[in-house]
């Protein structure tokens, strides 16, 4: 397989920092990988108030100002299959963590799911996390789906539940469930 690796007939999937010029391919990619695997949330399909208030270039530069909120296209090759945003020392509402990184978005194109790379891209993030000297990965899953049976078989605990916080999304598709996992490295 080594050998097949460096032939670039097997491509890992690598973490590119988002840079001047990346912005708009990555509210493309969100927005397209949202809509991919979340319309089921929303009346008639329309996750607008949800895009609106994450993958447009006002809010992304607004973000990308704040020095512990970290983005990133998730590349397969050339090709961006989809995106990545962290959170640094964000805290989870009464549940404190020990230095807690937030994996607020990991969403991947329909066409790359279920192949391997949600794995390896949370292996990204862990070495990321592990890198600046992170302590605790999080994130909020949707009560329902595959998603959660994901996480957990990588070793994150449910510890906490909330609600998606948009009036606009199906009520009773809101459910979410907070997850952690303790990062053990060298730190």
């Amino acid at each position: 397989m080594d050998k097949e690796l460096e032939q670039g007939k097997i491509q890992k999937v690598q973490l590119e920092p988002l840079q001047a010029g990346t912005q708009e391919l990555y509210c493309r990619v969100g927005e397209r990988a949202y809509r991919d695997h979340y319309l089921h949330l929303w009346p008639d399909g329309d996750p607008s108030p949800y895009i609106s208030t994450s993958f447009t270039l006002a809010i992304l530069n607004g973000e990308i100002k704040d020095k512990n909120t970290l983005h990133y296209l998730v590349r397969l090759g050339a090709v961006c299959i989809g995106i990545v945003k962290l959170i640094k020392f964000h805290q989870m509402n009464n549940i404190p963590l020990q230095k807690p990184m937030y994996l607020e978005k990991i969403y991947l194109l329909s066409l790359y799911t279920g192949n391997g790379y949600g794995k390896e891209v949370l292996g990204e993030i862990e070495s990321i996390s592990l890198q600046g000297e992170m302590k605790t990965l999080w994130l909020a899953t949707m009560k329902k789906g595959f998603p959660l049976q994901f996480y957990q078989n990588l070793g994150f605990d449910i510890i906490g539940e909330q609600e998606l916080p948009f009036k606009e999304s199906i009520p009773e598709e809101r459910g979410m469930y907070l997850l952690s996992k303790d990062l053990k490295g060298t730190n």
